[in-house]
């Protein structure tokens, strides 16, 4: 029979391995964000993310050739573009007021981000979804829309890609799934609500009513606990002296309750400010919003703005 006497520093480092170990399980078990955005607005910026699946992390860089954008991929020893489809030949023209959006999401759920693209180029929206596939990154969808979303980001449904724009004072989506690695577009009708939708088009109308309409401020979009800091943002917007004009928004839901029904979704949502005292001076001006059900009494504005943050 062998006995162990341990010290007491011994059993100290004993209780300290035990808790960082505790700790480390709690961090690898935390869901992670299934979105990252990078916004572009200056030459040669560049971020590390694996968009081949080989473990290894991969360079992306944002460059402009000819005022217009580029996206390079450094991996394995080898440089990749994102090469937009014939139809719609670029990724967006460069400008400091309208920066290239580029999002990372894994849509096809082989823990492989594909790549979606958002800019302008001659006031126009330019949106282009890239997949890698056979060695290169191939254009799955390119289009004039200026509204990029995510449904089922992260949820035990199949994920869902929605572009559209606004028309007649509403804002349309088309829905896409991911099959066959093509993204194939089928019909849904979505309700005002959806989304948030309504209450998003109401904070847009009224953004782009600054400075001169302040206080006809919708109320109906936003949660009846929104802070005063949150909607002070509109205050830094008015005081800018600048007329603003949508450009393009991300979205996507971020929390689910038990029955898989969202809880809280996010927009980002751009726009181009032009001073009211010179008309040279233009500037992009981003605001984040989250959504959350309405606990009143249902009416059109189901989702609403509980928070408001400007970039």
């Amino acid at each position: 029979l062998r006995i162990i006497f341990l010290k007491k520093k011994h059993i100290y480092y004993g209780i300290i391995v035990l808790i960082l170990l505790i700790l480390a399980a709690i961090l690898l078990n935390i869901p992670k964000d299934s979105i990252a955005t990078f916004s572009a607005a200056v030459d040669n910026q560049m971020k590390r993310i694996d968009l081949t699946g080989d473990g290894i992390e991969d360079i992306v860089y944002v460059k402009t050739e000819d005022n217009k954008y580029s996206v390079e991929i450094s991996t394995n020893n080898k440089n990749l573009f994102l090469v937009p489809d014939k139809k719609l030949n670029s990724l967006g023209t460069y400008t400091p007021y309208s920066p290239l959006r580029l999002t990372f999401m894994d849509i096809s759920r082989d823990k492989t981000p594909e790549i979606f693209t958002q800019a302008q180029e001659n006031n126009t929206s330019v949106q282009h979804a890239f997949m890698y596939n056979n060695g290169k990154f191939c254009d799955l969808m390119c289009n004039t829309n200026a509204i990029l979303g995510f449904v089922d980001s992260n949820s035990n449904k199949t994920p869902k890609v929605l572009s559209g724009n606004i028309n007649n004072n509403n804002i349309q989506l088309d829905n896409y799934i991911l099959i066959n690695n093509k993204l194939e577009k089928f019909t849904y009708n979505f309700n005002s609500s959806f989304m948030g939708k309504d209450s998003v088009l109401s904070f847009i109308r009224y953004v782009e009513s600054l400075p001169y309409d302040q206080n006809s401020i919708p109320a109906e979009a936003f949660y009846s606990q929104i802070s005063g800091n949150d909607l002070a943002s509109f205050g830094k917007l008015s005081a800018d002296n600048c007329t603003y004009k949508f450009q393009n928004a991300l979205f996507m839901d971020s929390k689910w309750n038990k029955n898989g029904d969202v809880t809280e979704i996010k927009w980002s949502i751009s726009f181009k400010g032009t001073s009211n005292i010179d008309a040279k001076q233009i500037k992009n001006r981003a605001l984040n919003l989250i959504l959350i059900p309405n606990k009143e009494p249902l009416n059109q504005y189901y989702y609403k703005i509980s928070s408001i943050s400007l970039e």
